[in-house]
Parts: structure tokens; C-alpha cells; sequence
């Protein structure tokens, strides 16, 4: 009998310490993505450090076979980030864009990166920063949404709809 009273206490002995081991060792786990999110190097520390907001595209009339994309980019992490790409599936093609006046002549050229500094908040807008949409695959229609994607150097990649809209503020080069 003591045999068996013997065995009994040392499986539960076992089960114990299995059992405790099993909570330190997921104690020390959630420990580490604490630490690793605060850091800055959590899988979801990205989410909401980049916000986009004021999303929005030209409508094209037709024959037009580019069109733009426009937003507000607001750095809210605290180190700078830099828009490697930018996507969408409406066109063959999709860059990056500045515009530049020279020689009287307004010039639009491809920007490989964007630095946005922490706290910054850029403006994609007619005249300055903005998404070119070039080989529209369809046409652009008033009212539709069209999806951009923007990738970050923190690796973070977000999709936004641009609402499409005839009348854009400041947009006055209709064939870009």
C-alpha cells in the first residue's frame, strides 16, 4: 500500500511540475511579445503607426488612359518611414509621382522613395506627391472606389479604397 501511495504522489509530482513548467514557459512567451510590441518589433506593431486618410482618385473621361491617386500620410511611430511602393490593381502600372515647375513648365517625375519623418504628415495632392494610375485596365467612374496599396520600409503594407471623383481641388492636368 505504501508502494502505491508512493507512485501516486510521484505523478502528481510530475504533473506539477509539467504543469508549472507549461505556465513559465507561456508566461516567458507573453513576456517576450510584450517586450517586443513596446519595442517596436511585434508581428502588429505596424498597425496604426502609418494612417492614411483623405483617400481619393480622378475619375476619367473618356480615352483617358491615366489617372491619379491623392491622400493624406501621417507618420504617427517614432522613427521615419519611407514608401518603397505603391499598387493597384485598376492599373498596368503605378508609380509614385512629384510635380516640379521648370522653365515655366510644370514636369512630373517618378520618386523612388519617400522619407515621412515621425510625427510628419505628408500630402499627396494635384500639384506635388501623388500616385500615378497609368494603362487604366477600365475606366475610372465617378463614385467608384479604387484600391491602392501602399508599402512601407517598417514592412508595413496597407490597402486603401480612393474614392473617385470628377472634381478633385487643385487638379487641373487632366491628361497628366
Amino acid at each position: 500500500m505504501q508502494k502505491r501511495h508512493h507512485e501516486g504522489k510521484t505523478k502528481r509530482t510530475r504533473f506539477h511540475a509539467m504543469v508549472s513548467g507549461v505556465m513559465a514557459a507561456a508566461l516567458l512567451l507573453v513576456g517576450q511579445f510584450a517586450s517586443a510590441h513596446e519595442n517596436g518589433h511585434g508581428s502588429h506593431d505596424a498597425q496604426g503607426v502609418i494612417e492614411l486618410s483623405g483617400v481619393m482618385a480622378r475619375a476619367t473621361k473618356p480615352g483617358m488612359s491615366t489617372s491619379a491617386a491623392y491622400m493624406v500620410i501621417r507618420n504617427a511611430s517614432d522613427e521615419a518611414v519611407t514608401i518603397e511602393s505603391v499598387d493597384s490593381p485598376v492599373a498596368k502600372k503605378t508609380e509614385l509621382h512629384t510635380t516640379t515647375k521648370k522653365d515655366g513648365m510644370m514636369k512630373m517625375q517618378r520618386v523612388d522613395n519617400l522619407e515621412i519623418l515621425p510625427g510628419q504628415e505628408v500630402q499627396l495632392k494635384p500639384g506635388g506627391y501623388h500616385v500615378m494610375l497609368m494603362g487604366l485596365k477600365n475606366p475610372i467612374t465617378n463614385g467608384s472606389e479604387v484600391p491602392v496599396t501602399v508599402t512601407f520600409s517598417n514592412g508595413e503594407k496597407q490597402t486603401v479604397k480612393a474614392h473617385a471623383m470628377e472634381n478633385i481641388k487643385g487638379q487641373h492636368m487632366a491628361h497628366h
